[in-house]
């Protein structure tokens, strides 16, 4: 089926979604609508996934994450990254300024993180308007993203996360906790069906047939509302944390900063041109990315402050000694900790143990 075809049949459900009156009496014939309806919009999310890279989109990775810039057409992402970074990226006031990825490296806080400033999204990005599908294929790939919003345009957040949706990528939110287990026979069988919020069980079944499961347990772990019990079917979504920055902030007085603080709670103000708020940006994607430092003690007494060794999350001795030293990692028994978390300086650890932000940390 082609592209034009599968998006002629999704506006038709559509339609016929927002046209049928929702009761009872038609709920589960509208789950099964909007099941057909997401897996065709699936169709098209491989698609866009096989049609990307290419044309300067396909980029290596480097450091330790990757995030994403994105907005609108002059909003300011090219002056952000080079305030950030030491890129070079073209800077002009007109749009369309970038029409490649630019990558630059971010060193902050003893991290060194990746950004790519990403070509301006326009409405129907997600359809492939303007090399969306492209630039919607590289967030996808990506650790964080920045939707940089003009301080006088604020909905462009909203349709920023809107194409975001419709290419599968979920911002600041966890995977549904659901199981599935497909079976070989039994059909569909729903355990704590009663957590499906604003969906009968029958209707989840249904929900599930129309995505091509025939038989299976699934077993809802959370209250689930029907967008993501079709997320969690369908299996392909990213959950990406996000921060939204307000460029350009030199241009606003402190009341309509204020303003905008109360619409979007949470939003960074920063002006690459002036390289205001770079810092608060920077411990923001800190902490959003969960990035932590270990400095490596040599048995010499020697501290390595210069260049930490990063990671994110969780990192337990035996998994740190594994990605210093791969081919010695049975030797390693443990570790001396210097750290917040011990109770005396150069505790001696075992190999589960784990590690703390700013450790100091002696492999033994």
């Amino acid at each position: 089926m082609g592209y034009q075809e599968i998006t002629d049949q999704i506006n038709k459900l559509r339609q016929e979604i927002v046209s049928t009156p929702y009761h009872k009496g038609t709920e589960h014939y509208i789950g099964r609508l909007r099941a057909k309806m997401a897996r065709l919009e699936d169709q098209l999310l491989q698609k866009r996934g096989g049609s990307g890279g290419g044309g300067g989109y396909a980029l290596p990775k480097s450091g330790d994450a990757t995030v994403a810039l994105v907005g609108f057409p002059s909003v300011g992402k090219s002056t952000l990254l080079n305030a950030l970074s030491k890129a070079s990226s073209k800077v002009a006031p007109y749009p369309f300024t970038t029409t490649s990825v630019i990558p630059g490296m971010f060193d902050f806080m003893g991290a060194k993180i990746q950004i790519f400033d990403l070509p301006g999204l326009i409405s129907g990005a997600s359809f492939g308007k303007g090399g969306g599908r492209q630039v919607l294929s590289v967030v996808r790939n990506a650790d964080l993203v920045i939707i940089l919003v003009d301080p006088f345009k604020l909905e462009q957040r909203e349709e920023i996360i809107d194409e975001l949706e419709k290419v599968g990528v979920r911002l600041n939110r966890q995977p549904p906790k659901i199981e599935i287990n497909r079976k070989n026979k039994g059909g569909i069988i729903i355990k704590n069906g009663s957590k499906l919020k604003g969906i009968e069980e029958a209707t989840a079944k249904g929900i599930a047939e129309e995505l091509g499961i025939k038989n299976a347990e699934i077993i809802i772990k959370e209250v689930l509302e029907e967008h993501d019990f079709l997320d969690s079917l369908l299996g392909n979504r990213v959950y990406l944390p996000g921060v939204t920055v307000i460029g350009k902030s030199d241009l606003l007085s402190l009341k309509k900063q204020e303003e905008i603080r109360r619409k979007m709670p949470g939003a960074i103000f920063v002006s690459g041109q002036k390289k205001q708020g770079l810092e608060e940006l920077g411990r923001a994607i800190f902490e959003k990315l969960d990035l932590k430092r270990v400095y490596l003690k040599e048995k010499d007494g020697a501290i390595d402050y210069n260049e930490p060794f990063v990671f994110r999350g969780k990192l337990s001795v035996g998994k740190l000694a594994r990605k210093i030293f791969p081919q010695k990692e049975k030797e390693v028994k443990g570790a001396l900790v210097w750290g917040k978390a011990v109770k005396y300086p150069g505790q001696k650890v075992g190999k589960n143990y784990f590690i703390n932000d700013e450790d100091i940390v002696s492999l033994i």
